[in-house]
């Protein structure tokens, strides 16, 4: 079996309705969803959001081109900490755009603050900035590598796994090792 795409992100926020006007403001999500999940159905879902006594509101936003950003706000939020790196989890959201230049002007023309000017790394300019919540949000421009991704990233997928990428798809992946790695880190 193989899976047919990343169905979406999913985002804690602090303000439903603030959010849902800043993805929109910012980047043209339209919410296609809401549901309210009360402290009674949330408590039976214990075991995925870990609270108790917490009611749950919970939707989609799905850009222009159909990405879509799954909101979550809880009527016990915490306040948000700077992301980190090093450790295992999420880190950020990735929109693929075109004409970076041109996004970085528009929304820092809107008072979007963002960590530096935009960078290029092997032919794809990228940048980060924060939601209101601290969401960290890439904005990139992969340009001709779009391509290479979207039509031929298959067939590329296919002949690294073979080749280069090998080591990471046969019996031996060094389990083991790896976990020693993030201990010695930690």
């Amino acid at each position: 079996m193989k899976i047919r795409s990343v169905s979406h992100v999913g985002l804690t926020v602090s303000d439903f309705e603030k959010s849902v006007k800043w993805y929109y403001e910012m980047f043209g999500f339209k919410l296609i969803s809401e549901k309210i999940i009360n402290k009674e159905q949330a408590e039976e879902l214990y075991e995925l959001y870990r609270l108790k006594n917490t009611a749950v509101r919970l939707g989609f936003l799905r850009s222009p081109k159909g990405g879509i950003i799954e909101i979550f706000e809880f009527s016990s939020c915490l306040p948000s900490k700077h992301p980190v790196w090093n450790r295992p989890g999420p880190t950020h959201i990735a929109l693929d755009v075109k004409n970076l230049k041109g996004w970085y002007n528009t929304l820092k023309n809107k008072g979007v603050e963002f960590f530096s000017e935009p960078q290029t790394t092997s032919g794809s300019d990228w940048v980060f900035l924060k939601d209101p919540d601290g969401n960290l949000i890439e904005l990139i421009d992969l340009k001709y590598n779009y391509r290479i991704v979207k039509w031929l990233g298959g067939i590329v997928g296919k002949l690294m796994a073979n080749g280069k990428f090998k080591k990471y798809y046969s019996e031996d992946d060094n389990a083991k090792t790896k976990q020693e790695h993030c201990k010695a880190d930690s």
